[in-house]
């Protein structure tokens, strides 16, 4: 007779998947400081994406769609007629804009509550994917095969730059076809992709900022949704024996208070903290809910 354990054993913790995690923000946040817009000028710090205490309107999609198309045109055009009159660019072979800027116009202004569309993902995943890109490009040059195997050096780079994006919650979608085409179309450029694309970065950044805070609200952080207002003297002492959270998930960077957020839903208005972010949708959804109320 074979015997049967009537329990298994316990799975071994080394093995525990849930324990392969890596925060970076758990490390860089406690080190950063929290936004400055809070102290400009009202009108300035608005284009910044800066509310306060008045929460951003909710538009319906037609006024997305207007706005995602003159942002998309001015975007991508700005681009273009930049690197039209920079001689540097000419010089060394440059496109008139890095085909992948494309992908990133759609994030930037209509996507622009996406967590791939704000700053920090579009810079760092940009930046990232071209030096990644032209990295794997001169080390595949090594070999006299390399022009022979540009399929395997741009899956390569569009791999590595994924992976990195993970790590680093920067992921950026249109950032693989940065690195992708820095091996197989741009590499003649070499290392001078890395200040095309950063200079591209700051121009459709500019110009979101722009268009995207007439009607609506861009970005909804730069770095992180969480808090990095550090806590107040007299609540360090009950912080401590209390073990509270510092950051919650519902904070944004720019708050300034450690008061409870609540959403007010009234009669045909909904009251909402400018540190609480919600996608269009639920937006929505509170709005129908508010107009129900008799």
């Amino acid at each position: 007779m074979i015997h049967q354990p009537q329990h298994a054993p316990p799975p071994s913790k080394g093995f525990d998947l849930s324990r392969w995690h890596f925060d970076i923000d758990a490390y860089l946040n406690p080190y950063l400081p929290a936004p400055p817009w809070r102290w400009l000028p009202r009108p300035v710090s608005h284009f910044f994406g800066y509310r306060g205490d008045r929460p951003p309107k909710a538009v319906g999609n037609l006024v997305i769609a207007f706005w995602a198309l003159i942002g998309a045109f001015c975007g991508v055009l700005v681009i273009a007629e930049v690197s039209l009159h920079v001689p540097s660019f000419q010089a060394h072979h440059a496109p008139i804009i890095v085909a992948s800027f494309g992908a990133t116009a759609v994030l930037e202004f209509s996507a622009i509550d996406s967590p791939f569309a704000q700053p920090r993902n579009m810079i760092v995943g940009q930046l990232a994917a071209s030096i990644i890109g032209v990295a794997i490009g001169k080390l595949f040059a090594l070999s006299p095969h390399a022009h022979a195997l540009p399929q395997v050096g741009g899956a390569l780079a569009c791999a590595v730059t994924v992976a990195f994006m993970a790590i680093t919650n920067t992921t950026h979608p249109p950032a693989g076809a940065t690195a992708l085409l820095a091996v197989t179309e741009a590499f003649e450029m070499g290392w001078y992709l890395v200040p095309v694309v950063l200079l591209g970065c700051v121009l459709i950044l500019s110009v979101a900022l722009l268009i995207n805070n007439i009607q609506r609200r861009f970005p909804v952080y730069w770095w992180t949704p969480h808090s990095l207002a550090r806590p107040k003297l007299e609540d360090a002492e009950s912080v401590r024996h209390e073990k509270a959270p510092s950051v919650k998930a519902t904070e944004s960077e720019d708050s300034i208070t450690d008061a409870p957020e609540q959403i007010i839903i009234r009669r045909g208005e909904v009251l909402m903290p400018d540190n609480l972010w919600i996608s269009a949708e639920e937006r929505e959804v509170l709005e129908r809910v508010s107009q129900r109320i008799q």
